[in-house]
């Protein structure tokens, strides 16, 4: 056990030699844009996303995590400029980034609220996901450009990972933006391919499904169409269920993070192939539990539900995708520094057959 946990002292203060370094300065200026909201605007990054007037920015803490895994996968390439034309042409557009967040998204979001339903067509219930997704693109260009400036243009696909996630996650918010609920009918059946299996757990912790809330069974639900129709200790309530709050958004995110990630692991496909499943199979059985406990909550605590829909999904998502690649990321360590071990008692013996031989 003390053996262990100098090991992991060891590796984290190896680590964090690694972002102590003048390389690693540049990852800073690319973060400054979401350090600068979450001083100006921290109700924005709480886990309660889009009640209000709020942007939801909880998924940007990801990006942190995203742009350390890219450079510590690529530190050896990653060599910060010394020029001061670079560094003052990274400020300016930091400036200008910032001067857009402050303008558009803290202190005129309202005006443009109206702006962007009558002259854009965005859908008046999701005008908070249309700035969601501006600013994940917003921060795209940001983090492409300030790579290209800070590092070099051909480093840019060393910094892919979470420019990935962002162009994602802004694509995902567009849509929402533009065909909220259930709109978009092909995604509407993922609807149906989870909470059946929801209801499913349900009925095994003694739930009564499929039979009328209005009767005396307690805990009672009933899934018709895209309603689930549920009584508990609290009362009843009918929950519409939409594309968007059924665990499309985090697949989709999930797999896109995961093929990046999937092609720059330096291990043999079809290892790659069952990390890639296994995290999919995971990402689909943290929505059914998020999903799970969205229900128990609306039976044994308070019919009034949004602050926790809102916050339960972003929680476990990136603690689930979080602690995942890092359990992948230990174990590919672990097997190279095995292998890297074979290889040199190998050496050693071979070495020491040849002074034997010498020797005769």
């Amino acid at each position: 056990m003390k053996l262990r946990r100098k090991q992991i002292q060891k590796y984290l203060v190896r680590l964090l030699n690694e972002f102590q370094t003048r390389d690693a300065l540049p990852l800073l200026m690319i973060l400054s844009p979401i350090l600068f909201l979450m001083v100006i605007d921290p109700a924005s990054f709480t886990l309660v996303s889009f009640v209000g007037r709020e942007i939801g920015r909880a998924g940007f803490f990801f990006l942190f995590f995203l742009v350390a895994w890219d450079f510590h996968d690529s530190r050896e390439q990653f060599k910060a400029t010394r020029s001061r034309w670079r560094h003052l042409l990274s400020l300016m557009l930091f400036i200008a980034v910032v001067a857009y967040y402050c303008y558009v998204d803290v202190f005129n979001i309202e005006s443009f609220r109206v702006y962007v339903t009558s002259q854009l067509g965005v859908s008046q219930k999701s005008t908070l996901s249309f700035f969601a997704a501006m600013d994940f693109i917003v921060f795209t260009i940001y983090c492409l450009a300030t790579t290209a400036i800070l590092y070099s243009p051909r480093r840019i696909p060393l910094m892919v990972t979470p420019v990935i996630y962002a162009i994602g996650s802004g694509i995902l918010a567009t849509m929402d933006a533009f065909f909220p609920e259930d709109s978009l009918a092909f995604l509407q059946i993922w609807v149906y391919v989870i909470w059946n299996v929801v209801i499913f757990l349900l009925s095994v912790i003694g739930y009564h499904t499929n039979v009328n809330p209005l009767s005396s069974l307690r805990p009672s639900l009933q899934l018709t169409g895209n309603r689930l129709f549920l009584c508990g200790q609290k009362g009843c309530r009918t929950l519409a269920i939409f594309w968007p709050s059924s665990g499309v958004v985090s697949m989709i995110v999930y797999s896109l993070v995961i093929l990046v990630l999937m092609v720059k692991l330096d291990a043999p496909r079809k290892r790659k192939a069952l990390y890639a499943i296994v995290g999919g199979a995971g990402t689909y059985f943290v929505n059914v539990i998020r999903i799970t406990l969205i229900v128990l909550y609306v039976t044994y605590i308070s019919l009034d539900v949004e602050a926790f829909h809102q916050s339960i999904g972003e929680v476990l998502f990136i603690t689930w995708i979080f602690i995942y690649l890092l359990l992948v990321i230990r174990m590919e360590n672990a097997r190279y520094r095995k292998l890297e071990s074979a290889k040199s008692v190998k050496g050693r013996a071979r070495s020491h057959r040849g002074r034997t031989v010498a020797s005769n």
